[in-house]
C-alpha cells in the first residue's frame, strides 16, 4: 500500500495577468522605496480588478473581493484578498471552487510569504493572521470544498465532497499547489517585487500538506514545518475502525452498554485507569533516560516487551476497582497498541508507541488527549471518539466508490461491521469516474526528496509520542527511509523532533508548547542549521510543578540530564 508519491506536478500553474496592474508597475517608483511611500488602497483595490487564469481545463479564477484593512486587534494595516479558483458544479450538483484568503501587510511587511495547513478533512478557509503580526504575507485555503455547503446527511455530512472526484484531487493535493502559486503572484503584483523566502508550516492534515509539497512541489517553499503529518492518510481512520472494533468488543465483554444497548466504549477505562497504564509505562521506562521525571525521553527502550510486566503488575486479583486493571483492559490495549491487521496477519497500519501521556494529572482534571481519539469520554450517554467519527471519511472520501448512504448515526455500525480482508483494497482501487484513488494520492511517504534538497529547501518534522491519532512510528519509519535514501544527506536539510508526552499536535503531560519558525528561517537564510528546540510544557501541572522547559532533539538524539541544576530548565539537559 505504500505506493511511492507521483512525482509529476499536473501542470497546474497560475498565471496572474491584468492591464491594470501592469501600468502600475510601470509607473511605480523601484521597488528599494520605503513601503510606507506606496498607496497601497490603491493597489489594494486595483487586485479587486483582476482575473486569475489557470492552465486547468474550463477552470475559471478571480479575486472575490479585495479590501485594505486599518490596523486592529493586533493586526496591521494589510490588503486583504479574497479569491477562488475553479468554480463548478461538482457529480453531486453542489457548487465547488477552491477558496484562499490573503493578507499582505503594508508598511510591516517582511519580505516573506507564509501558508498555514489545514486540519481534519478541510473545509474550513485556514487564516493564519498570527504571523500577519509578524510581518509575514500570509495565505490559508479551504482545500476545495466548504463544510457549511457540502454537509449532506446521508453522504457522511462535512464528508460528503469525497463523492465528488475533482474534489478528492483538490483535497488530496491540487489546492494547495494552485493557491500557492496564485497568492505569490498576487504578492508580487501587490508589492511589486516577488516574496524573498517562502514558508509552510501544519500539523495533522496541514503536516501532511507540508511534506506534500517537499515531495510533490519541491519548489514552492524554502522551509517547511510539518507536524504530526497523516502521511498514509486513510490509513488512520482505518486504524480507528480496529481500535473501535477492540474496545467495542471490551465495552461488551465488561457490561458497558449504552441506554439503547450500543457498546459505552468510552467506559472502558476511566481516567483513573488511564493514570494506572501511566504509572505502569514510567515505572518500566522513565529511568532509561537517567533521570526520573515522569518523562519518557528514550523511546526506543519503551518497548511492549518492557512495559507488559509492568502492567500485569497493575492487573486485579479479585473484583475491579479504582486502583486495579482487569485483565480483558490489559489484554485490549496491548493489543490495540499492536496495530491493525486482518486475519490473515498481515499489517495494515504500524503500531503504536508506548509513553507516558496516555495519561495524566494535573492537581484538578485528568488528561483527556490521548484517550479522546480512541475512547472519547468516559460517558454512558454517548460514544464520542474522534476515531468514530472520522469513520464516514473512510467511508465517503477514501473507500472507491463512496459507500452510500451514510450519516452519523451509521458510523457504529459501519465500523463494527468493517471487514479487514476486503474493505481495505477499497482505498486504493479506481474506476471510470474516480480515475486516481483517493488512498495513494494522499500518500506523502515518498523517501526521494533530492528535488526538494536541490531546491535549497529545508524541512523540520515533530511528531508527539503520545499522539493516539497518528502514530509517531508511522512518521519515525519514513524519516529513516527517506535518511537512508538520501545516502546519509538528510542531516543537510532535515531534522526530526520526537516531543515525549505530548498528544496529537499539542497536549498532554509534556512540554508541548514550542515555535519552530524563528528557527527555520535561520537556517534557510543564515544557514544555521537548528539544533535542540526549547519547549514549555503548557500544563506543568501535570509534573506537580509551576513551570517546565526541555530542549526537543533531533531525532536520533535524545534529552539527557547534566546531572546538576533544575530539572525543570531546560539549560539542565544537552541532546546526546
Amino acid at each position: 500500500m505504500n505506493q511511492k508519491l507521483n512525482q509529476i506536478s499536473y501542470g497546474l500553474v497560475v498565471v496572474l495577468a491584468t492591464t491594470l496592474l501592469i501600468t502600475a508597475c510601470v509607473n511605480s517608483p523601484p521597488h528599494t522605496q520605503a513601503l510606507g511611500q506606496i498607496d497601497f488602497a490603491d493597489r489594494c483595490t486595483r487586485l479587486a480588478q483582476t482575473s486569475m487564469p489557470v492552465t486547468l481545463e474550463n477552470a475559471k479564477s478571480s479575486v472575490v473581493s479585495s479590501l485594505l484593512i486599518a490596523p486592529a486587534n493586533g493586526l496591521p494595516e494589510h490588503c486583504a484578498v479574497k479569491a477562488e479558483i475553479n468554480r463548478r458544479i461538482g457529480i453531486d450538483g453542489r457548487t465547488y471552487a477552491i477558496n484562499l484568503i490573503l493578507r499582505m501587510p503594508t508598511t510591516s511587511w517582511n519580505g516573506r510569504f507564509f501558508m498555514g495547513g489545514g486540519g481534519g478533512t478541510n473545509g474550513v478557509l485556514i487564516d493564519p493572521v498570527n504571523r500577519l503580526k509578524e510581518g509575514f504575507a500570509t495565505i490559508g485555503t479551504d482545500g476545495g470544498h466548504d463544510n457549511q455547503v457540502h454537509n449532506d446527511p446521508q453522504a457522511g455530512g462535512t464528508a460528503s465532497f469525497g463523492v465528488d472526484p475533482e474534489a478528492r484531487v483538490d483535497f488530496a493535493y491540487r489546492a494547495y499547489d494552485l493557491v500557492t502559486q496564485a497568492g505569490k503572484n498576487l504578492v508580487k503584483a501587490f508589492y511589486q517585487r516577488p516574496a524573498e523566502k517562502s514558508y509552510f508550516m501544519g500539523c495533522s492534515e496541514g503536516g501532511r500538506e507540508a511534506l506534500l509539497m517537499s515531495q510533490r512541489f519541491p519548489e514552492h517553499y524554502d522551509g517547511i514545518i510539518s507536524g504530526a503529518p497523516v502521511l498514509h492518510l486513510p490509513l488512520g481512520p482505518m486504524s480507528g475502525i480496529y481500535t473501535t472494533q477492540l474496545f467495542a468488543g471490551l465495552a461488551k465483554k465488561e457490561g458497558h452498554l449504552l441506554a439503547n444497548g450500543d457498546p459505552a466504549i468510552g467506559m472502558t477505562f476511566s481516567d483513573k485507569d488511564l493514570l494506572l497504564v501511566r504509572n505502569a509505562v514510567l515505572n518500566a521506562c522513565d529511568s532509561e533516560d537517567g533521570l526520573v521525571d515522569g518523562v519518557v525521553d528514550n523511546q526506543q527502550a519503551c518497548t511492549s516487551e518492557k512495559v507488559s510486566p509492568h502492567l500485569l503488575r497493575m492487573q486485579c486479583d479479585g473484583a475491579k476497582n479504582d486502583n486495579c486493571l482487569s485483565q480483558a483492559q490489559i489484554f485490549t490495549l496491548k493489543k490495540a497498541y499492536a496495530g491493525s491487521f486482518n486475519s490473515k496477519g498481515t499489517q495494515l497500519y504500524t503500531d503504536w508507541q508506548w509513553d507516558a501521556g496516555v495519561g495524566g494529572f494535573d492537581g484538578k482534571k485528568f488528561n483527556q488527549s490521548w484517550r479522546s481519539w480512541w475512547l472519547g469520554a468516559h460517558s454512558k450517554e454517548r460514544n464520542s471518539a474522534i476515531k468514530l467519527t472520522y469513520a464516514t471519511a473512510e467511508a465517503v472520501i477514501y473507500t472507491t466508490p463512496p459507500l452510500l448512504p451514510i450519516g452519523a448515526a451509521d458510523v457504529l455500525n459501519y465500523s463494527l461491521n468493517y471487514n479487514f480482508d476486503s474493505e481495505p483494497i477499497k482505498l486504493f482501487i479506481t474506476t471510470k469516474k474516480y480515475p486516481e484513488s483517493t488512498g495513494s494520492m494522499t500518500f506523502t511517504d515518498s523517501p526521494d526528496l533530492s528535488q526538494f534538497k536541490k531546491h535549497g529547501g529545508k524541512l523540520m518534522v515533530y511528531h508527539g509520542a503520545s499522539d493516539s491519532s497518528v502514530s509517531v512510528k508511522d512518521t519515525l519509519e519514513w524519516y529513516m527511509n527517506m535518511s537512508r535514501r538520501m545516502a546519509g544527506t538528510a542531516k543537510e536539510f532535515t531534522r526530526m523532533y520526537v516531543v515525549p508526552g505530548m498528544g496529537h499536535c499539542s497536549g498532554g503531560p509534556a512540554t508541548d508548547s514550542f515555535d519552530m519558525l524563528p528557527q527555520m528561517m535561520d537556517w534557510v537564510e543564515k544557514g544555521q542549521a537548528p539544533q535542540a528546540v526549547i519547549a514549555k510544557a503548557s500544563n506543568p501541572g501535570y509534573f506537580n510543578v509551576v513551570e517546565r522547559t526541555r530542549p526537543l532533539c533531533p531525532f536520533p538524539q535524545q534529552a539527557r540530564y547534566r546531572g546538576f541544576g533544575d530539572i525543570n530548565e531546560s539549560s539542565s539537559f544537552s541532546c546526546q
